[in-house]
């Protein structure tokens, strides 16, 4: 699933290039923003894979926020398509942000999909050969091995004696595994993205949605499409914050 963000002020001109996106493509979720404010803090909770821009927007440039997308180093090549009816801002969107194409209003149905099909071709291509490096850890229980890639991994946690680790395809209990021997497996695949956020948790920045204060000595951590929330303890909290703070 590719995740567009379209930054469009005009209700109708967004809820358009919307619909021509979903109705001709299955496999995209859209976020819409009606002003760059609203962009900015979507930017900053999901990861998006491609981006329509309006130039002009009630409060921030189209282009000052290109121009802050592409400081942003997962963001350095995303693709960045402009939309606007003033084509003198060709040259400086091409030049200093390197957007993909520059689609003039209004659009028609017909360039929108041929533009969006050849950039998911692309997206697409990167994320398979970007499959073929991921990390994996082993998980041996009695009558069956799971092979579980670490990027689906949400948090792990010890309870009860037992240990459990709650992933994109469920939780998996292991009786027989220490939270310190999770802990090592995962620092061994030399991932830098799992923070210890509590003497029971070890959790996974990249998924993490939300923190919320609980009590006055502990957060709980919530993450995008999964209920269950995780813990970040008083002793963890400092060094854990500045990591999400600087993850997200």
């Amino acid at each position: 699933m590719n995740n567009i963000l379209i930054v469009e002020d005009n209700d109708t001109s967004r809820n358009n290039l919307e619909y021509v996106l979903k109705t001709n493509f299955s496999d995209v979720r859209i976020y819409k923003a009606g002003t760059g404010k609203i962009a900015l803090k979507l930017l900053k909770e999901i990861k998006i894979d491609l981006f329509f821009l309006d130039i002009q927007l009630p409060d921030i440039s189209g282009l000052k926020i290109a121009e802050i997308i592409r400081s942003i180093e997962q963001y350095e090549l995303s693709y960045i398509i402009f939309i606007t009816t003033h084509l003198m801002y060709l040259p400086k969107a091409v030049q200093e942000y390197h957007c993909y194409d520059f689609i003039e209003k209004p659009f028609t149905k017909s360039k929108i999909i041929d533009v969006t099909n050849k950039l998911l071709k692309g997206i697409n291509k990167v994320n398979k050969e970007n499959k073929l490096d991921k990390k994996y850890i082993t998980i041996k229980l009695k009558n069956v091995i799971h092979k579980v890639s670490v990027e689906d991994i949400f948090y792990s946690e010890s309870c009860r004696r037992k240990l459990y680790l709650h992933t994109t395809l469920g939780k998996i209990i292991i009786p027989s595994m220490t939270f310190k021997q999770m802990i090592e497996m995962l620092q061994e695949t030399g991932v830098d993205y799992f923070v210890r956020t509590h003497r029971s948790y070890v959790v996974n920045i990249n998924h993490i949605r939300s923190i919320e204060k609980h009590n006055k000595k502990a957060w709980d951590i919530n993450f995008y499409d999964y209920e269950e929330v995780a813990l970040i303890g008083d002793k963890y909290s400092v060094d854990v914050i500045n990591r999400i703070e600087g993850g997200i």
